[in-house]
């Protein structure tokens, strides 16, 4: 059997035909840019310096957008890349909750911590269009107007402490040093 991937994304010489076209698709540095969208131009968030964590939770620097996807849409894949470091404390933990407009995505909670955590993450998740809506996964019943994605984060505690988009090393010294985040969507048939 020969099985081909053509470049609209079907996949022939299977028993059944597979099709996930990717109807729109973008992944940029947070640096405020406009980007064109099937729904109009929409502007990425601008990110200039990090944040160190508190008890609480705070809207994660950087992971706020507000889409709409293009007709026959069926899956959004939201992507958030940063940084998270350490912040002086011998194990660090933080705390990331995804949010689709005001209602937590409570399956798509996540803890990342280390002893001398210094690393990129990168969160993404898949938001499925259609059927009966569940907040806890994400999944949402339609999707024709604008809805606010975003990561909120927090770290742990005051002996845990953590910061995002900055480095505790850099270039062979102690140095603390910026990096931008990025963020992208992903919009699919199926």
């Amino acid at each position: 059997m020969v099985v081909t991937i053509n470049g609209n994304g079907t996949v022939t010489g299977l028993s059944n035909e597979i099709t996930n076209e990717v109807l729109e698709q973008f992944f940029y540095p947070c640096n405020g840019e406009a980007v064109t969208t099937s729904a109009g131009s929409i502007t990425l968030p601008n990110v200039t310096e990090s944040l160190y964590g508190t008890s609480t939770y705070v809207d994660l620097p950087g992971s706020t957008i507000t889409y709409t996807p293009p007709t026959g849409t069926k899956t959004v894949i939201y992507k958030f890349w940063f940084l998270h470091s350490k912040a002086g404390d011998s194990h660090q933990i933080g705390h990331f909750k995804f949010y689709i407009d005001s209602n937590e995505v409570t399956k798509g909670y996540l803890t990342h911590g280390a002893q001398a955590l210094q690393g990129p993450l990168i969160f993404e998740w898949p938001i499925r269009i259609g059927g009966t809506a569940d907040t806890s996964t994400g999944r949402v019943a339609s999707w024709t107007s604008d809805k606010t994605l975003k990561l909120m984060y927090r770290e742990y505690g005051s002996g845990n402490e953590t910061k995002v988009h900055e480095t505790e090393n850099y270039d062979g010294s102690g140095d603390n040093e910026f990096v931008m985040p990025r963020i992208g969507i992903t919009a699919l048939t199926t």
